[in-house]
């Protein structure tokens, strides 16, 4: 099998040591790192191997979006400016409603040519409907990813959905099964799947119980909304008689495979909770921010990283948090709780990126993934650092965080193959599916009777 040599670049490892190799090569041979080192040395013992020149650039693992509505892609711009609870029963679920398989199809190729513009190769999608569109998109572009169907089965006045979203507890158990059994480990071992418990709202006891039986049969995760905003823990309260973690403790479903996703508004004891059964969370800051959910104002998630819990960063969706950029995502990161704190040596450029690669392979329960090692899959970005903004350069890390953005990627490579060259996709059509985005978003919008116009007008 022949290898492929990046030669010359800054090489940033993400390795236990966090070692970064001036002048260093990571040899692949199929989908796997066969070698990091100085790029003198491995050059040699690879005189045949292809070589991708990265003289003046970084060379980083590929990075992991946490959590990410693929479906949503054609909804951008439903979710700005009104509140959680409205965007999603009033907007988001009944655009959902509206989609076809092919709308899906297109809007997760959409979707996924945003994430590799910008140097995520893999991401975990907590679920919608036609999933299988999005496995057929996650399959023709390249990507690694984590797939879920939406399960839920409670029919509420107070938090109604459309009909074609509602599934019986039997329905919802096997649906998601099927999925499980059709696609996990496909590919190369690229797409796995995964359970879902959509939200808190609509999911029974029994659902949740089922759910956990299965999940642990088949050896993956439970990916999960919770803990949202203060709101949410309040209507629980309502209807259970105990917060929405207490609910899941009860359950018997707090345990290493359960992930869960926005968790702004947890206590003291809850975080406990969460590292003593070393459950993994998920940090999306840009659609906290975005939606006003509370993630940086209730002050927890350093909290939670001090006390060592398993913390990966996600972009949300194109409507909830507005972009995909995963640099941009570690900036908020970075950034926003160091204001909230009132403290600059909190987070940081570094524990930010380490959430982006190393921190979400855990998360992920997916080994070697997450850092540039002898072994590991061979899921690597090339970044430019020839543009204004990274210069002077004193440390890499803080410059692609603090002052850079996704945009300075120019090749992605999954798997061992190259799907992004110089700032170009070499697997799928980026004209056709931008004309597809284009017309496909409008008609969505209009099926679901979405009217929506500018805030100012047009003349």
């Amino acid at each position: 099998m022949k290898r492929t040599v990046i030669t010359h670049g800054l090489v940033i490892t993400m390795d236990p040591e966090r070692r970064m190799i001036q002048d260093g090569a990571v040899v692949m041979e199929g989908n796997k790192i066969a070698a990091v080192g100085k790029s003198a040395e491995l050059m040699a013992k690879n005189k045949d191997a292809r070589q991708l020149d990265a003289t003046g650039k970084l060379v980083l693992p590929g990075f992991i979006d946490g959590h990410n509505h693929p479906v949503q892609y054609l909804s951008k711009g439903i979710g700005d400016d009104i509140h959680i609870h409205r965007w999603l029963y009033e907007r988001v679920y009944p655009y959902e409603a509206a989609l076809t398989s092919e709308d899906v199809y297109f809007g997760a190729l959409g979707n996924f040519v945003e994430m590799i513009k910008t140097g995520t190769t893999c991401l975990v999608d907590p679920g919608g409907y036609h999933v299988e569109s999005v496995a057929r998109a996650v399959k023709e572009v390249g990507l690694r990813a984590i797939l879920n169907r939406s399960t839920r089965d409670i029919e509420d006045p107070s938090f109604p959905l459309p009909k074609e979203l509602s599934d019986t507890t039997d329905q919802a158990i096997r649906n998601g099964e099927e999925l499980v059994q059709k696609w996990h480990k496909t590919e190369g071992d690229r797409i796995r799947v995964w359970y879902s418990l959509r939200v808190i709202y609509n999911v029974s006891d029994r659902l949740c119980q089922e759910i956990k039986k299965r999940a642990d049969k088949y050896g993956v995760g439970i990916h999960a909304h919770l803990c949202a905003m203060k709101e949410e823990n309040q209507e629980v309260m309502k209807r259970w008689g105990v917060r929405s973690l207490e609910r899941f403790r009860r359950l018997g479903l707090i345990a290493p495979n359960l992930y869960l996703v926005h968790m702004g508004d947890v206590n003291d004891q809850e975080v406990e909770l969460l590292k003593e059964n070393d459950v993994k969370v998920c940090h999306c800051p840009s659609a906290s921010m975005h939606g006003a959910y509370g993630a940086i104002a209730y002050r927890m998630f350093p909290k939670m990283i001090s006390r060592g819990v398993t913390v990966s960063l996600g972009s949300d969706s194109a409507t909830a948090g507005r972009f995909l950029d995963m640099v941009r995502v570690m900036y908020l990161a970075a950034c926003a709780h160091k204001d909230a704190h009132a403290d600059p040596t909190i987070m940081g450029a570094h524990k930010a990126l380490e959430m982006a690669t190393v921190d979400g392979a855990r998360a992920l329960l997916w080994e070697g993934l997450g850092s540039l090692e002898e072994g590991n899959r061979a899921d690597i970005i090339i970044v430019d650092t020839s543009g204004p903004e990274w210069h002077p350069m004193i440390d890499p890390v803080a410059n692609l965080i603090y002052s850079a953005s996704g945009r300075s990627v120019e090749t992605v490579i999954v798997d061992g193959k190259v799907i992004m060259e110089k700032g170009n996709i070499l697997t799928v059509d980026e004209g056709e599916i931008g004309s597809q985005v284009r017309e496909r978003g409008k008609s969505v919008l209009k099926r679901a009777g979405l009217n929506l116009a500018p805030k100012w007008p047009t003349i």
